[in-house]
Formats: C-alpha cells, structure tokens, sequence
C-alpha cells in the first residue's frame, strides 16, 4: 500500500489543507509544533476510525464548528488508486470508499487494506525505540520468540497468550485436583448417574403415558383447527343474517332500470319548461289585461302617474332583479339557520366553543398508533414462531423417548471423548484461519491431525455395537435443546414486545376517553380531523353567508327608500317589497291603460301582442317536441313531476353503487334466506359435536395427566435429568475450554520456535547489511553466539551490553529494518518515522539518512521531522525534501 495524498477538511488546527507524497523515500520536514503528529494521527483516523475522546490523550476535534475528517488517496495492489473519506459527523465516522466509480463502505475497506490493523501499524510500520530494547543480553530461545511475536504483531502478545492459555488451564482441571472446577463437576456427574440408573427402572409406564398424553395433544391441535374454521364460517354466515335487509334492498335495485336521460338532455328540458311557463303567464296577463279593458276604462291618479313615471318605469325594470334579491334574502336566511345549526351540533358534540377554532391533531399520536399496529403484528409473529417451535419439538421428543425405550442402556453413561478432540480440531482449524499466512498453514495441518485423530476414534465409537444408536440419541438431544433455547428466546421477546405494547395502550388511553378499542382509534382520529375540517368550513360558509346578508340588506334599504316617493298615493303600508311592486305594477299598468285609452283603441294593441305571445309559445313548443316525445311527455305541465321522477331514479342509482360496494365482499353470490338460515344451523350442529369430542378427548388427557402425575410423585427423575443435562453442558464447556488451550498453547509455541527458525538467518544477514550501513562499516555481522545476540568488528566479537547508547539504537533500527524487507513486495504499509534519532549524533544521523534512502528504492518511506541537520543529509543524497507550511 502506498500514500498519494492527504486532504485535510478539519483536523486539530488544520483547516482546508493538503500534502501530496511520493512513492520513495521523502522527509516532511516542519518546526516544532508545526503538526507532524497531528498530520501522523490524521493518517491513522482515515485508516482506522476517529479516536475516543480521552483526558490523558490529545483532542484533535476542531473547536471552531469545522467538518472533522477529510480524505486519503491510496494505491492498493491490484485495485489500483482509491480514495478513502471519513467525516466524523456523518454516519458515526464510518469509512466511505472508491475504488473508481464503484462507491464501498467501511467493510469493504478494511478488506481492501487486510491484513494492516491499527495494531500493526502502530507497532510494526511506525516506529518507537523502546520497542526492542528487551533484546540486550537475551537468549537464543527468548529472541525466538521476540521475533515471532514482533512478525504478528510488533508486541509481546503471542508469548503473553501461550502463557494465559497455560495459566487458565491450571485453573480448570488437575489430574489429581479435586475443588477445581472441571474435577468438582466430574465427580458430581459420576455421583448423579449412579442416582439416575436408580430412578430409571421405575418409569416405562411413565413412558408410555407420556405417549399416549402426546396422542392426545395432537387429536386436541386438530380439533382446534376445526372449531376455529367452523367459527370463521358461523360468523360470515351471521353476518350476512345481519346485513339481509340490505341485500334484499340491492336485490331490487339491481332489478331497477336506470334513466337514459343525460345531464345535457336534463338541462334542456328544464330550460324548456321555464320558457314555456313565462310566455303562459304572460299569454294570462294580456288576457286579462284585454278582459279589464273591454269593461270600461278608469281614470285615478293619472297626473301623479305621469310626474314619476319615469321612476315608475325604472323600478319596474329592476322588478326581476328585485324579486331574485328577495329570494336570495331568503335563501341566504336559511342557508345561514341551516349551517348554524350544524355547526352548533358539531360543536355540542367535541365540547368545543364556536367562537374558538379547535385544536390540531399532533403528528406524534399517529406515529404512536403506527408504532402499536407494529407491536400487534410482531406480538403475532412471535406467537405464531412459538407455536410453531413446539410443533417441531414435539416429533423430537417422541422420538428421543422411543430410542431410550428400546436402548436403556444409553442413559447409563455419557462418553464424549469421541466428540472432544474433533471439536478441538475444527476449533483450530478454525482459528488458524485468522492468523498470518505462516501460522495459518501450520495451524490448518495440526487442526486437520486433531479432525483426523478424532475421527477415526468416533469411526471407532460408530462401529461399536454397544454405541451405534448413541450419536443419533445424541444428535435428538442437542435438537431438543436448540428448540427449547429458541422457546425461550421466542417467549423472551414475546414478553418484553406485550410490555412494551402495554405502555404504549396505557399511554394513549387518556386520549381516547371511553374508547377501549384501540383499533378503532383511527377512526376516531379521522372523525377529529373531518370535524375539525367541518368547523372551519362551516365558519368559512357562515362569515361568507353574513357579508352577503348585509350587502343584500343594504341594497334592498336602498330600494325602500325608492318606494317611499309613492307611499302618500299608493296603499304600500306594512307591505314587502314584492307587493309593493305588484301594487306598482298594478298602478302602472292601469295608469298606462288610460294613456292608452286617449292615445288610441288599446283592445286592438292587446290582441296583437297576445297573437305574437301564443306564436312564440307554439314556435317554442314544437323546438322541443322531439325531446319530450323521447321521454313520453304530451304535455309540458307533465315536466315537474317527471323531473322529480328522474332527481329519484338518480338517487336510486347512487344507492345501488353504495349497496354494491358494500356487499359483494359479503355476498359472493346470490342464495335465499332459507339457505342461509340452513347453512347456519349444520354449522352450528357441527360445532356441538366437536365440542363434545373436544370434552372427551379432554377427560381422557386429563386422566392420563393424572397417571403421570401418580407416577411422578416426587418428582425426583425429572430433576435429576434437569441436574444431569445442566453438569453435562457444563462438563462439556470446561472440557472443550481446556482442551482448545492446551491445543493452541502447544501450537502456538511449536509454530513461533519453527517460524523464527526459518526467519532468523534470513533476518540476521539483513539486520548486519544494515548495521554496517548504519555504523560506516564500524560492525560488519549481528550474530548469535552460545545462544545470545553479539556483532562483530574486524573478527572481534562484543557483547550488546558493551555498546554506547546511540549505536544500540542502530541496532534496533537495523534489526527492524531487516524484518520489514523480509516481507519484500507483500509489506502492507508505508514505513513513518517521527523523529526516531534521539541519541543519535551527526555522523550516525547521516548514515541513518542513507538507510532511509536505500530502504526506500523499494518502498515508500515517511520521515517527519524538525531536525534542520536531517534536511542537509537528505539534500545531499539528493532525496526529497517537503516543507510543511505555517498553521493556516
């Protein structure tokens, strides 16, 4: 793996901020304080993950509310470059990665970067001096292990973990112990299998009654199954008794014809009617206007008509508006009274007060309800999974009984050697999978022996006679146990989903006041939310109805005011404003009868003007006779109550529509009541007789219970099996404890001695090369000598112990220089050196440059630094050289 670049957004005092790195050796040179750790730590926060927030550590959050993260571009072999963004901020600061345009998450990223943890980078790729100090004066054996436990993981913990496997077993189990945990259970178990064969005699009726109680059960299951179907079937069939008079309803309008009037053709002939009735009322009018005028002719207030008979006129004019003023008026009183008083039942019915808008509905209360029809459905789900648990046990249980029946001698003892060592095997087998690829293989070969050893002793246990039905007695065990465990999981769940259920109802409770149904709180919360509506429509309707009373109000005053020019000459006293018109027009018409009368023969004018009305009438009659010809109407008077005919046919319709929806889910098909009332009357015959069965089988369950009960008196064999179940997984997880970490502690130390044996030529020829690069060729050789570690000079040979500081350091960082190039071209991080040269002086600061630029031809190389004297060595051997810049 390689660093190409770094892209600070917000980390401790960087904001905005970028470095660039090359693929080689390079020194990120910068003053103290300037942010090479910061700059460090903000390269293993992309890798790894923000750190926790810690007293003893440094915070690099930033305080000024900047996004904490940013992004590292690296190239992984063989997927190339991938960027790699973390901010801490979004989605709890996991990883988000590309590799291109194909976007991962942070799973697929430490698959990229495997087998490099936080661990490893820490203590392998980056480095500390103090690290192989321990190496000073240290036998053959002990560098063994140093080297192998520095080749995981750059620590002690592979030595540390063979000896808490050790210690742990000493813990456990003793060959001659006694009051150790796996010794005191054995002894119990050898203990309780002698009580055990005891009791055992006694129970073959026992069995058999536990057979004949499991009959039972299951004729009780399908009973069960039976009633319920027959109760779904009584209450459709109950249901469609209750809904009768509706289906005989929908049975005859499905008989109706409906009107093949459209709502054109419906508008047409109302217009018609109302034309026709306007020229008959006026053919009436002149009629009689003719009638008064061949009587004689009157004269009265004939000058006071011909002063205002402009005004007159005018007022005519508007008698139709006036008189549809009027109407509206009333109409607008009773759309007023009418909305009112729904209002007033709306409001009477919430306990609202008119004058003040209702409250709206909370948004939460709905997410509540949502939230309780999920418990609902999961309380279900969680029955239904019990339920079927128990089904599938019960088969088990049957079987295991009928195996310990016809082989008694199963239950004498328990051998589980055959089962141990397989155990242990595959749990190695397992465990070397996860360790480096050297481990990994010879774990994978001792882990195959164990599988290999165990099995050919449980072919031998198969192949017994005296064992052969004991692994499938074994096997209906561990299932009896898996279903019992999920039993109670099921039922734990099932428990804590009704209690929480049981808050949320009594929570909710006070907000639906008497309603106990839960299930109807939705409706009752779209009844608030549709009253709630209601209010404020009807106050819209009653605000809108009132500005429109005044405005007619102040327009009718003002025609008042008109009539008062008339009221000294015509009798308008206490009279509406209709029948001040027609007193007008009363007076208008006789006024203009006598202008007549002096202008020439009004008899004459009126019959003409009578002829043209009857022309019209006749002309307007025959326009639609076709139209009330279709419908079978001789004559227009027949109009109204045909339209009410219709407006009815109409309704009808609209009823047949909702009894259809309604009914088809009830009644799929048509019958008669006396089928129904059959139908109903087998079921419920039906549903006596499997309840008296029901009761049968019931006593007889009952008795047997009874028998084992008798036979069970003292309850001691079922304990004991109970006792005995609970030693055995107890024996079982102890034994299996200890003998995976006597296994692994054996494999761990044969596999660090062989690993370091193979390394350690291969790592002291490499750890001398550059020893001598360091030292200027002052110690050609680091070698063992009797089993501890020496170097050599000029064929003199010197103790570790006898080195200056500064050249002990040398070593240290020739010994782990040397193992980081036996890793070739596999190594999985860059190398990053914080200023690892403490007592180091300017010549071995030189040679250490050198070092650093010879490792680096191969891989990449980052050394942070503000050793200005470093900066000169580098330039001289022509490696490159980053400034980091002042804080931003």
């Amino acid at each position: 793996m390689r660093i190409i670049k770094a892209e600070i957004t917000g980390f401790g005092h960087y904001r905005q901020q970028t470095f660039e790195f090359l693929s080689g050796n390079q020194l990120l040179f910068g003053q103290n304080e300037i942010g090479k750790s910061t700059l460090y730590q903000f390269i293993q926060a992309m890798l790894f993950g923000f750190p926790k927030k810690n007293l003893r550590k440094r915070d690099y959050t930033p305080q000024d509310g900047a996004a904490y993260g940013g992004k590292l571009w690296l190239e992984i072999e063989p997927y190339g470059e991938i960027v790699v963004e973390r901010y801490r901020q979004i989605n709890r600061g996991q990883a988000k990665v590309w590799i291109g345009s194909e976007e991962g998450d942070e799973k697929l990223f430490l698959q990229l970067i495997a087998p490099l943890s936080q661990e490893v980078f820490q203590e392998v790729f980056t480095f500390q001096q103090e690290q192989l100090s321990q190496i000073e004066r240290m036998q053959e054996k002990e560098l063994h292990a140093a080297l192998i436990s520095l080749g995981i993981s750059g620590s002690k913990q592979l030595m540390q973990k063979i000896q808490e496997y050790h210690k742990n077993n000493q813990q456990l189990f003793k060959p001659r112990g006694q009051r150790l945990p796996l010794n005191k259970r054995l002894n119990e178990w050898q203990r309780l299998k002698e009580t055990i064969q005891q009791k055992e005699a006694q129970e073959n009726d026992m069995k058999r009654a536990y057979q004949q109680l499991s009959v039972y059960t299951e004729q009780q299951k399908e009973l069960r199954q039976q009633l319920q179907q027959l109760q779904q079937q009584q209450q459709e069939l109950n249901q469609q008794k209750i809904n009768w008079p509706l289906y005989e309803e929908w049975q005859q309008l499905l008989r109706l014809k409906e009107s093949s009037m459209t709502e054109k053709e419906q508008k047409q002939l109302r217009l018609f009617y109302q034309e026709y009735q306007q020229l008959s009322e006026e053919i009436n009018k002149k009629q009689a206007e003719l009638s008064r005028l061949e009587q004689g002719q009157e004269s009265s207030h004939y000058f006071f008509y011909l002063d205002k008979e402009s005004k007159i006129q005018e007022l005519l004019r508007q008698k139709v508006p006036i008189v549809r003023m009027v109407d509206e008026y009333d109409r607008l009183n009773d759309e007023y009274e009418r909305i009112d008083t729904t209002l007033m039942q709306l409001v009477e019915r919430w306990g609202w007060k008119k004058e003040v808008a209702p409250p709206e509905l909370d948004d939460q209360i709905f997410q509540l309800l949502h939230r309780l029809e999920e418990l609902d459905e999961e309380v279900s789900q969680h029955e239904l999974r019990i339920q079927w648990l128990k089904e599938k046990k019960e088969p088990i249980e049957i079987e295991i009984t009928k195996i310990e029946s016809k082989h008694p001698e199963l239950l004498a003892k328990t051998n589980t050697q055959a089962y141990v060592l397989p155990a242990i095997g595959g749990g190695l087998f397992l465990l070397s999978v996860l360790l480096p690829s050297p481990l990994k293989v010879i774990g994978m070969l001792i882990g195959g022996s164990a599988l290999l050893i165990g099995g050919g002793l449980f072919f031998y246990k198969k192949i017994n006679p005296a064992s052969q039905i004991k692994p499938l007695w074994q096997e209906k065990l561990v299932q009896l146990d898996a279903y019992a465990a999920e039993i109670e999981a099921e039922t734990a769940v099932l428990n804590q989903t009704q209690q929480e259920k049981q808050q949320l109802l009594t929570y909710l409770q006070p907000s639906f006041g008497n309603n106990t149904n839960y299930h109807t709180w939705h409706q009752v919360l779209q009844e608030y939310e549709q009253a709630v509506a209601s209010f404020h429509e009807y106050t819209a309707l009653l605000a809108k109805s009132t500005k429109q009373h005044e405005q007619l109000i102040n327009e009718l005053a003002k025609i008042e005011e008109d009539f008062q020019l008339f009221s000294e000459w015509l009798p308008l006293e206490n009279k509406a404003i209709q029948e001040k018109l027609t007193v007008l027009e009363e007076f208008s018409d006789k006024m203009q009868d006598i202008k007549l009368t002096r202008l020439q023969q009004p008899s004459t004018l009126i019959a003409q003007q009578l002829k043209r009305s009857k022309e019209e009438q006749h002309a307007l009659f025959a326009k639609y006779q076709n139209l009330l010809e279709k419908f079978g109407l001789e004559h227009p008077t027949e109009i109204p109550l045909w339209m009410k005919q219709w407006e009815q046919q109409q309704k009808q319709a609209e009823r047949k529509a909702e009894l259809t929806h309604l009914l088809t889910p009830i009644f799929p098909k048509k019958m008669r009541f006396d089928e129904l009332t059959i139908q109903l009357q087998i079921v419920q015959e039906k549903q006596e007789v499997l309840q008296q069965e029901s009761s049968q089988l019931l006593e007889e369950k009952q008795r047997v219970q009874l028998q084992i009960e008798h036979l069970q008196i003292d309850g001691v064999l079922d304990e004991l099996y109970q006792e005995e179940s609970r030693l055995l997984s107890e024996i079982q997880e102890l034994a299996i404890t200890w003998s995976t970490n006597q296994v692994l502690s054996a494999s761990l130390s044969d596999l660090a001695t062989e690993l370091s044996e193979q390394q350690l030529p291969q790592l002291l020829q490499q750890a001398s090369h550059y020893f001598e690069l360091l030292t200027n060729e002052r110690y050609n050789q680091v070698l063992l000598s009797e089993g501890v570690l020496h170097v050599a000079s000029d064929q003199t040979l010197l103790d570790i112990y006898t080195l200056s500081t500064g050249t002990k350091d040398q070593l240290i960082m020739a010994v782990r220089f040397a193992y980081l190039s036996l890793q070739g071209q596999s190594i999985v991080s860059p190398v990053i050196i914080d200023d690892g040269w403490l007592h180091y002086d300017s010549l071995r600061k030189e040679q250490l440059a050198k070092l650093f630029a010879e490792f680096g031809k191969k891989h990449q190389v980052i050394c942070l630094s503000s050793d200005q004297e470093m900066v000169s060595y580098y330039q001289r051997l022509q490696q490159p050289v980053i400034e980091i810049k002042q804080r931003m």
